[in-house]
């Protein structure tokens, strides 16, 4: 079943896909067609920087839709690449903008925006955190390592190498615990 507010749209406005891992579901400059919804699953948005680097700009985990901004252009702004294999759900483009004259797709869709806004901030307020301890530690905080420690640096806007070490010496701080291989989480002490 979709998520609100996707769950008002007719049942030929939306197709599922099965993803494998590396697939990309659209790259940067390609014509919309649509807006997708992660069912299960890992999608990154990302961007290529000047210097060749590729930026997270954005994670998509189960129930989160991405690519809202092809409703309302022509084409993609950045690739789509699955992370981890699952099922998204291809929204057709028209179908959303036809569903905006019913108020209750409407204020949900405004609603569940508003949302994803507030969650950019807050990953916008933690990657301008010089310290990459501090980073790491306020991004533990709000529950961005829900992946691999290297996707979680590439939330944070640090190298893997970067956000290893700092885990290391928040672990050897007591600010973090090391509950197992890859998994960390802030120390009760706090």
């Amino acid at each position: 079943m979709l998520p609100s507010p996707y769950d008002y749209l007719r049942p030929d406005a939306y197709r599922y896909f099965e993803m494998k891992q590396g697939d990309v579901l659209f790259r940067q400059g390609d014509a919309t067609f649509g807006l997708f919804v992660v069912i299960s699953g890992c999608v990154h948005l990302e961007r290529v920087a000047p210097n060749g680097e590729r930026i997270v700009i954005h994670r998509a985990l189960d129930g989160a839709s991405f690519a809202e901004a092809s409703i309302f252009s022509e084409t993609y702004h950045c690739d789509a690449v699955v992370i981890q294999p699952g099922t998204v759900v291809r929204i057709d483009k028209a179908a959303v903008l036809e569903a905006f004259s019913d108020a209750d797709f409407a204020r949900d869709y405004g609603r569940q925006a508003t949302k994803q806004v507030q969650q950019q901030r807050q990953i916008l307020e933690i990657v301008a955190i010089k310290s990459a301890e501090e980073r790491v530690l306020a991004g533990l905080a709000a529950g961005l390592l829900q992946g691999t420690v290297t996707d979680f640096a590439a939330q944070l806007h640090l190298t893997h190498e970067a956000t290893y070490r700092a885990l290391r010496r928040l672990v050897d701080s007591g600010r973090v615990e090391n509950l197992s291989r890859g998994k960390y989480a802030l120390s009760v002490t706090l």
